[in-house]
């Protein structure tokens, strides 16, 4: 299945290139004109202005309809879902935090004099050098405690309040170039590392036609579970027709372009969109 929402996102810039394309790499052009052909999308129509920003609303709508009884929405934290909350605690703290309260050097200029009052002055000068110790290693500690940044995730699909668990974390990308893929990796690496608990499934959503592009999130380091492509059907046909027009040699079992999109279709590394649309339906129902 391909999203009911792809084709009408495809579109081409002023320069005649599609918008999902580098416009400095004639490959990714070439794969973006045989994809946005696959899915008849009209040689002159319009790129959609914000793209990407589009097709996570798009898709983000598409899936909540299909659970109403889950929490869906866009942009949301990681630091708001249960397996994350506990990364938020001591930042909470550090903006709560005063310090020793002036309370205590108050209480002392207010008792009045008087040998009856010694005592009392004793054990509030007791305490105040004891809150200084421990405000200057809570200082020790703000300095020095690391801030584990989680950028926040474009699409989440969580069990609904008061269990707060996040189910299915989606990074959305219209298209993807090497620092765009490393933000995929390096946001799916903290999740797995900096959870308690149930562990989200964490994918990528792209249009993205290119398979070299696709395998820098498809191989690598399992922090990414899968990717899932808006019209993988369509990819799959682009493929076979920029295949039909390029040379091999004498005995190659193919193009390697294609031999890798198909090889990561194989391996389940890259998946379609019902294939989404499949997982999310699969969760267990609340409420």
């Amino acid at each position: 299945m391909t999203a009911p929402f792809a084709a009408e996102l495809c579109g081409y810039r002023p320069n005649g290139k599609p918008s999902t394309s580098d416009s400095h790499d004639p490959g990714s052009v070439e794969w973006g004109h045989a994809l946005f052909e696959a899915l008849g999308v009209a040689s002159g129509t319009a790129e959609t202005p914000q793209v990407g920003d589009v097709m996570e609303r798009r898709a983000a709508e598409h899936l909540a309809s299909l659970r109403p009884d889950l929490a869906l929405a866009q942009s949301r934290a990681a630091l708001a879902f249960e397996q994350y909350r506990h990364l938020d605690v001591f930042r909470q703290f550090s903006k709560t935090y005063r310090g020793p309260a002036a309370e205590l050097d108050q209480a002392l200029d207010e008792l009045p004099p008087g040998p009856e009052f010694d005592s009392v002055r004793a054990h509030i000068y007791r305490a105040i050098a004891a809150a200084q110790q421990d405000h200057q290693l809570v200082t020790q500690l703000q300095d020095t405690m690391p801030e584990e940044s989680l950028l926040r995730i474009d699409i989440t699909v969580a069990a609904p309040a008061p269990v707060d668990r996040l189910l299915i974390g989606l990074s959305s990308k219209w298209s993807l170039r090497t620092d765009r893929a490393q933000d995929c990796v390096s946001q799916g690496a903290k999740l797995v590392n900096h959870r308690r608990g149930h562990m989200p499934h964490y994918a990528v959503l792209t249009m993205e036609p290119r398979p070299s592009m696709l395998k820098l999130i498809a191989y690598g380091s399992g922090a990414v579970d899968c990717i899932y492509h808006l019209a993988l059907p369509e990819l799959r046909q682009a493929a076979e027709h920029i295949a039909s027009t390029k040379k091999t040699k004498a005995g190659a079992p193919g193009w390697p372009q294609k031999l890798m999109l198909d090889r990561m279709i194989t391996q389940g590394r890259i998946r379609s969109y019902q294939q989404l649309v499949d997982e999310v339906l699969r969760l267990p129902h609340w409420g």
